[in-house]
């Protein structure tokens, strides 16, 4: 797991409210947690995480598939994922990634994780963002709208609270967290996440 930066979440909140003055918020967007499976299920797991954490990646490809099968498609949970934003790409692409409506939002999280290691070794912000926005377009995301809801001010501001408030809930300081029924794991293990169902079942 991958700690957070308190430095570099202040960068950022200051980095998305100066560009309010400057650029148009989006028409549209997924704002707060991405859902998956029934919303109405009775047991909720919610994963904080982040776009350029390879943890996070792991947890996306390999991890979750199989909780997805077994949990989320029957209808017996409900994942919430919520960002927790860990620099200046994460935070762009995150607001990318939530630019249309759950369903794209995601498709573009799954498309932006699945390719995570081809990009998060080019070195600088600029051949990462290039990267993304090829990924993106392969899921039917033109340049210009990536570019424009990569500059989202209402939605990085939206990202970078949600980052703070994960802090202030649940004391979140590390990448990927995952929380069973309000009670937060020792880590994201798929053995921790069935037990901690398990006991949700009982």
């Amino acid at each position: 797991m991958k700690a957070i930066i308190g430095g570099t979440l202040i960068a950022l909140f200051f980095s998305a409210a100066g560009q309010a003055a400057d650029v148009a918020a989006a028409p549209h967007g997924t704002k707060g947690d991405i859902i998956y499976g029934d919303p109405k299920a009775d047991i909720e797991i919610i994963e904080y995480g982040s776009l350029t954490c390879a943890h996070c990646a792991h947890f996306a490809n390999d991890i979750l598939p199989a909780i997805k099968e077994k949990y989320l498609d029957t209808g017996k949970a409900r994942l919430h994922y919520r960002n927790i934003i860990r620099d200046q790409v994460d935070l762009a692409i995150s607001a990318v990634a939530r630019c249309g409506d759950m369903e794209m939002t995601h498709k573009l999280t799954a498309a932006f994780f699945a390719s995570q290691d081809k990009w998060i070794h080019l070195g600088s912000e600029a051949a990462m963002i290039d990267s993304l926005a090829t990924v993106a377009a392969a899921a039917g995301m033109e340049r210009t709208e990536f570019d424009r809801c990569a500059a989202d001010a209402d939605m990085r501001k939206g990202l970078v609270e949600m980052t703070q408030r994960g802090a202030q809930l649940y004391g979140v300081r590390q990448t990927p967290t995952v929380i069973v029924n309000g009670m937060v794991l020792p880590d994201y293990s798929a053995e921790s996440i069935e037990a901690a169902i398990g006991l949700s079942l009982k």
